[in-house]
This record gives structure tokens, C-alpha cells and sequence, in this order.
């Protein structure tokens, strides 16, 4: 993969879910649609198409993930889903869990797409990825404090283009719908200004 060039530009998922337990959890309006916007280790996540949006920061230099209320012009080092990435990395100290090929190849959006697998705790996962649509790890903290998909072990940067994660009576497919390639202005990558930065987020 020496001298590639990486994936800079946006990413648009539809999120489905599936099984016995899918009825119930749309009943609470889950997002279903993700936009992520990606330029060397800096990336923005949006979850739209649910009761609440949500707005996702990563900043490589700081290296942390804010939660971002753009109405309020707040943004919070700490919330559910950066716990979540927390207690993740803390189980992998003890058990290291790595994406490995099966073989298997699928066609994602017109990209022939290489299968991977992953169990991590009760949850199997599948990814599909693609030597085209990849990060510069090189360009990310040596700890990362983000779970990010690409960054897991085994996929070596590159962006899953489609995810299912199965666990019992429940499936959940990630599927990418729409890929631009694009150079960003890095400030669109930094928290806007006048913005102020406080600790927990308690919206959810």
C-alpha cells in the first residue's frame, strides 16, 4: 500500500436494522442516515434521520472526540459514545480483538470490496473494505481516543464501506449510499469559533 494516496472527502451510510429487537428500537427513532467528512486524521460525523441528530468532532492535535450542539455553540469533551471508546480500548488491553480477511470479496457501490471479520465481546462483525478509500495512520495519535471503524486492527486505515454488526435477535447494517472525493478547507475541521468547550455531555 506504499505511495497510495489516502481518501480525503465524504462518505454518506443509510443505517438498517434487522431482527426480533429492530421493532422496538425504531419505536425510539434511531438515526438512520451518517455523514462523515474526512481529511487526513481529522474527521466530522453526522447522525441525521432520527429523534436526535448528533455532530461528532475528531481533532488529531487535541486528540479528542467532541460531541458538538452547533445551536447552542457548545461542544463537550465527554460523552456515552466517547465512554463507550474508552471502555473499548480498556477490554482490548486485555483481550487485543483484530479484523481478519476471509477471502470473500463484494461489491459495495460499484467498489469491489475485500470481507473482513471481527468478534469482539457478543457481537460479530463484517466489514467490507477497499484499498481506495483509506486514512493515513501515520497521521493519527498513538493512542487514538476515538473507535472509529478504520482505525481497528487488522483493516490498516482503510474505511469500511458497508458494516454488519450481528449480535442475538439483532442486526445492524451500515451501508455507504454515496462517496465524494474532495479537498476540504482544514478549518472546517476545528470546532468553529466562539464555540465553548465544556466537559460531560448529558443531552442523551
Amino acid at each position: 500500500l506504499k505511495g497510495q494516496e489516502f481518501f480525503e472527502g465524504t462518505l454518506t451510510f443509510e443505517v438498517k436494522l434487522k431482527g426480533p429487537m429492530a421493532e422496538m428500537l425504531y419505536k425510539n427513532e434511531p438515526n438512520n442516515k451518517m455523514t462523515m467528512h474526512v481529511r487526513d486524521a481529522d474527521y466530522i460525523i453526522l447522525l441525521s434521520g432520527g429523534r436526535y441528530p448528533k455532530t461528532f468532532f475528531f481533532v488529531a492535535d487535541s486528540n479528542v472526540e467532541y460531541s458538538v450542539d452547533m445551536s447552542k455553540r457548545e461542544a463537550y469533551k465527554f460523552s456515552m459514545h466517547g465512554d463507550k471508546a474508552r471502555a473499548s480500548h480498556k477490554s482490548e488491553k486485555r483481550k487485543p480483538v483484530e479484523a481478519t480477511p476471509t477471502g470473500n470479496q463484494v461489491e459495495v457501490q460499484g467498489v469491489l470490496c475485500d470481507e473482513y471479520k471481527m468478534r469482539k465481546d457478543n457481537s460479530m462483525f463484517t466489514f467490507y473494505v477497499s484499498d481506495d478509500y483509506r486514512v493515513n495512520l501515520d497521521l493519527y495519535p498513538k493512542i487514538p481516543r476515538t473507535k472509529a471503524s478504520f482505525l481497528i486492527k487488522g483493516l490498516d486505515g482503510r474505511i469500511p464501506l458497508k458494516t454488519i454488526k450481528r449480535q442475538k435477535d439483532l442486526q445492524v447494517i451500515t451501508t455507504a449510499v454515496k462517496i465524494t472525493s474532495q479537498d476540504f478547507d482544514p478549518k472546517q475541521f476545528q470546532l468553529p469559533p466562539g464555540f465553548k468547550v465544556k466537559g460531560r455531555d448529558y443531552r442523551w
